[in-house]
């Protein structure tokens, strides 16, 4: 039995903290915010017996509960930086991730996504993949559901399919997947990490501990990720080349290829797989269609918070667009997205506070406009558009400047549009 300090208490933290304390621990909360929500969350691990009253703090982090625990567990949103985790190593505290407390509890093999963009596509389908074969296919980690709450339901048949970020990736110690996927890398979290370097070696994490008998699927066009070859120790295959299944099949999406390629690995037929993709349905926040309103098609892809992802975004939709972008700048290049904007953009409105860096880089542009707020953009875009167009919410930036999230950002952007009818 240990002393667990578990830092923050968003989804994450709330479900180390269950994890923690139904193995035995006794568990210590420490969390910035005091608010009502947060207050609630906190009477409810209480009620349940996970954490007793005086072993909670909200509203500051004080060295009196973390220097009494044997070990700390952080959830994405807290820095290497920050306060708390200063003080543990100060105190000679380990400090884990949520994602390494849940691994080491974890008795079935785990598949691990990550990437800059394409990660929830990728995981999603692996599990319908693996789940058309009759396997238990328990999908968790980034995507939504924290390992830690899901390891409760884990049977000894199980295979669990995680997305992994590099905020999870930088506080692993142990983990170590049987499959490890990297999509692909390009300038994404640059407010948080220090360079394109630190980001590229915390993604390169996902192998680190894999050796024989273990696979890491990485993106042959991608050349960043070709160069990490040489320091993988595991089997390394290329998911763009993986058994001809590019030409074969007749698949040409690198997010299809790569998840097809992990499931075969994993023992899924080949029927099966493509019967997956072929009901796959896609994911809500990415690409997702809400409406059309007088001719007008309205496009979610709230998901859309790295610059390549918006770049992934035009490539993919026919005919003429009108784009929503701009949120919290989190790194990248907008002028890459000049050539796709040329080709299919009519009006670009940018909101946010990346306003000003969106218009910075794309000032060569004349149809790059501004708005307050995603509700004037939507109006703004509406009123402009002919029929036929498309009105593509594709932010390239995070949400927190002025949304919970970006689940929050889409189901608003999908009220707004509804509305118009």
């Amino acid at each position: 039995m240990k002393k667990v300090v578990v830092v923050g208490l968003a989804k994450s933290g709330i479900a180390a903290a269950r994890l923690a304390a139904g193995r035995g621990d006794t568990v210590f909360i420490t969390e910035i915010k005091d608010d009502s929500a947060t207050r609630a969350v906190r009477d409810s691990l209480i009620k349940e017996n996970v954490v007793m009253k005086d072993n909670v703090e909200l509203g500051s982090h004080s060295q009196r509960l973390i220097e009494c625990s044997d070990i700390m567990v952080i959830s994405p949103g807290v820095t290497m930086d920050s306060l708390p985790v200063k003080l543990a190593r100060d105190n000679n505290i380990p400090v884990i991730s949520e994602l390494e407390l849940a691994y080491s509890v974890c008795p079935v093999p785990v598949i691990a996504v990550t990437g800059t963009s394409g990660k929830t596509t990728v995981t999603t389908l692996i599990g319908q993949m693996l789940k058309k074969q009759g396997l238990d296919a328990v999908v968790c980690g980034n995507i939504g559901n924290p390992f830690s709450g899901e390891i409760g339901r884990i049977r000894k048949d199980s295979i669990v399919v995680l997305e992994v970020s590099s905020f999870q990736l930088e506080g692993i110690e142990t983990f170590k997947p049987w499959i490890s996927v990297i999509l692909n890398i390009s300038a994404n979290h640059l407010d948080r990490h220090r360079d394109m370097e630190e980001y590229i070696s915390l993604k390169s994490r996902i192998f680190v501990n894999q050796g024989a008998g273990d696979t890491v699927f990485l993106n042959g066009k991608d050349l960043t990720l070709r160069s990490l070859a040489p320091c993988v120790k595991s089997r390394v295959e290329f998911f763009d080349e993986y058994k001809n299944l590019r030409v074969k099949c007749d698949i040409r999406n690198e997010n299809f290829l790569a998840a097809m390629s992990v499931a075969s690995l994993a023992g899924v037929e080949e029927g099966k797989i493509l019967e997956a993709i072929a009901g796959f349905k896609g994911i809500e926040h990415r690409l997702e269609h809400v409406a059309n309103v007088k001719g007008i098609d309205f496009i979610n892809d709230s998901k859309a918070t790295t610059v390549s992802s918006v770049e992934w975004a035009l490539k993919s939709l026919d005919g003429r667009i009108i784009l929503i972008m701009g949120g919290k700048y989190k790194g990248g290049d907008f002028s890459i997205l000049e050539k796709a904007i040329n080709e299919k953009v009519s009006r670009v409105i940018a909101i946010g506070e990346a306003r000003p860096r969106i218009k910075k880089d794309l000032r060569r542009l004349k149809n790059v406009f501004e708005e307050e707020n995603l509700e004037s953009a939507v109006k703004s875009a509406f009123s402009n558009a002919r029929e036929g167009e498309k009105i593509l919410l594709s932010p390239g930036c995070s949400s927190f400047d002025m949304f919970k999230n970006y689940e929050d950002r889409g189901r608003i952007f999908k009220e707004l549009c509804l509305k118009l009818r």
